[in-house]
């Protein structure tokens, strides 16, 4: 299960990230607080229009690499609160409704970084 996101200009320029990677980026998008949080919530929809322009992309880039690549270590990740660990992901699929559920979403230093360069390169997107 994956999110694409697709260049709002050009087909050939696209990202794609498994879900449980991207509920994660998401919230740590939210917690910078560089964006409205209506589009924040936005992009946790799919095939609905939602994404980012060209400037809310680079401003995202921009506050990822100075606020949170740099405190990452590597085999870090950071979970859907927002808390870090360097507990590799259990691989368990928690349930909905259960106190574990959020150990399902996490991201790391890699997908941020790859993340990133996207949004450098792209023209903004739209999620699919």
């Amino acid at each position: 299960m994956g999110v694409w996101l697709c260049d709002l200009e050009t087909e050939e320029l696209g990202f794609n990230i498994n879900f449980w990677h991207w509920r994660a980026i998401v919230e740590i998008i939210r917690r910078l607080d560089v964006l409205d949080p209506s589009t924040v919530d936005g992009l946790h929809e799919q095939y609905v229009g939602t994404g980012l322009t060209r400037e809310e992309a680079r401003s995202v880039a921009d506050a990822i690499e100075a606020r949170v690549l740099g405190t990452l270590v590597e085999g870090e990740r950071v979970k859907l609160d927002g808390t870090s660990t360097t507990t590799p992901d259990d691989r368990i699929l928690h349930r909905p409704g259960t106190a574990t559920f959020s150990e399902n979403f996490g991201t790391d230093r890699e997908a941020l970084s790859s993340f990133v360069e996207y949004l450098r390169t792209s023209n903004g997107f739209e999620v699919a």
